[in-house]
């Protein structure tokens, strides 16, 4: 890794970060998260010095250790997954009274390994796939091809239900998503084609469309997310765009300090909306900082860090799944629930029919599977799929890479890494990425 280029104040930096922002989520975790969203099954624990002391030592030992510079595209997949995903699920285990004192040093002892098995194969040097170069025009003729075709069928299926819904309204959302589930049900393929389009085809159009400056690409790729969006009011089709835009216009950039840029970026508006949400009190500014937070703190940070309550408190006393909700491997593996597992969890802590509770990959594919052990057995497996991720990207655009990593861990902060590696797009970045005519030279 090519450290040494960079000053030496800014791991630091990033050190420091890390820390503020550990310390923004615990605070929040006490001010705002059991306030507003306690009913969802949160307790606080008493904030004592102990307590608070080993948060931040869990939380902030993997910025010591973590690449500070952007070498393979995976690296800066990784510093996402650690802001939004780890130190979130740190947050849930230290502060949610319903986990032993005990119990929490050995959860977070296990997320830790388990997250640090993530970086095991940046010792390896990459290997150099031979890349199967299909012609420019030829590649994209056939692509849109399928794009399209897919898209229609979506609309043609939708078409008497499409609405833009305030994505700001709850009620209005979740109307439109209990609407639209019901329709894709009519369809055994309707979810594996949303999923498809909205986790890997339009990000990768716009992805490309950003680095080559190509109006209609850009067109498509946000014009058909903002389709999908109205079939299922999925408040993820409209944050891929804000964030592929966000991180184009960050690695275009040519300073070095792009992930402390990153998490700069994240520390402000979340200490914005906690000040607000704790001391103002204006009516009006209340509903926009309400509304905002529900998206950005509760749904984009918090997420992990109430599953990491759930999942825990769930298999204390619930059989693990030792990998059966992968669907080959429950063919071997006698699957122990009715419903799929993110319901079993969801409806087990609120009482609403088919209240899924999906969970990041560590959570979904290790925890779950065989306890704190699987979370360090899936982290050297998420290891191994990131380093085949950058030995295929190598092949095309490192910016390009960095998009479409970006994209797939957002989707890792949701579900199993083996959905995302199908259903979510992963294994088709690196089959697209091997071919270094996708952009046009």
């Amino acid at each position: 890794m090519k450290e040494k280029s960079l000053k030496p104040e800014l791991r630091f930096n990033l050190i420091i970060s890390s820390l503020i922002f550990s310390v923004l989520l615990g605070i929040g975790f006490l001010s705002y998260l059991v306030p507003t969203w306690g009913y969802f099954g949160l307790d606080e624990d008493e904030p004592t010095i102990k307590l608070w002391g080993f948060y931040i030592f869990f939380a902030v030992l993997p910025s010591v250790f973590l690449p500070k510079e952007i070498v393979r595209p995976s690296m800066f997949g990784l510093w996402i997954l650690y802001i939004l995903t780890y130190i979130p699920m740190i947050t849930g285990a230290f502060f949610d009274k319903k986990i032993l004192f005990d119990q929490k040093l050995i959860i977070c002892l296990s997320y830790c390994i388990g997250f640090m098995c993530l970086c095991l194969f940046y010792a390896v040097k990459l290997f150099k796939p031979k890349p199967f170069n299909i012609p420019h025009r030829l590649f994209w003729t056939l692509f849109y091809f399928v794009v399209f075709s897919m898209l229609i069928y979506i609309v043609f299926l939708y078409r008497n239900s499409l609405t833009f819904v305030n994505i700001f309204s709850s009620d209005e959302v979740y109307e439109t998503r209990f609407a639209g589930q019901e329709i894709q049900e009519q369809s055994a393929f309707a979810g594996h084609i949303i999923l498809w389009l909205s986790n890997a085809f339009f990000p990768f159009i716009l992805s490309v469309g950003l680095i080559q400056n190509d109006k209609s690409k850009k067109i498509i790729g946000i014009g058909g997310l903002i389709i999908l969006y109205m079939t299922m009011a999925n408040k993820q089709y409209i944050f891929s765009i804000i964030l592929i835009y966000l991180i184009y216009r960050l690695f275009a950039s040519p300073d070095k300090r792009k992930i402390f840029k990153f998490l700069k970026f994240l520390i402000i508006p979340t200490a914005f909306l906690l000040f607000c949400n704790e001391f103002v009190d204006v009516k009006i500014v209340n509903d926009i900082i309400f509304a905002i937070s529900g998206i950005f703190l509760f749904r984009t940070l918090y997420t992990s860090t109430l599953m990491s309550v759930y999942y825990n408190v769930f298999f204390e006393n619930h059989p693990h799944t030792y990998f059966s909700h992968i669907s080959i491997i429950n063919k071997l593996v006698e699957y122990p629930y009715k419903d799929q597992l993110g319901v079993e969890v969801g409806t087990y802590f609120i009482d609403i029919d088919k209240f899924n509770a999906n969970a990041n990959f560590f959570i979904t594919d290790g925890l779950s599977s065989v306890g704190y052990l699987g979370v360090i057995i899936i982290g050297i497996f998420g290891s191994f799929v990131f380093y085949l991720f950058d030995s295929f990207s190598s092949n095309s655009s490192k910016i390009l890479g960095v998009l479409l990593i970006t994209v797939s861990c957002v989707a890792l902060m949701n579900v199993s890494m083996f959905t995302t590696l199908l259903s979510g797009g992963l294994l088709f970045f690196m089959f697209l990425l091997n071919n270094n005519n996708i952009i046009k030279k």
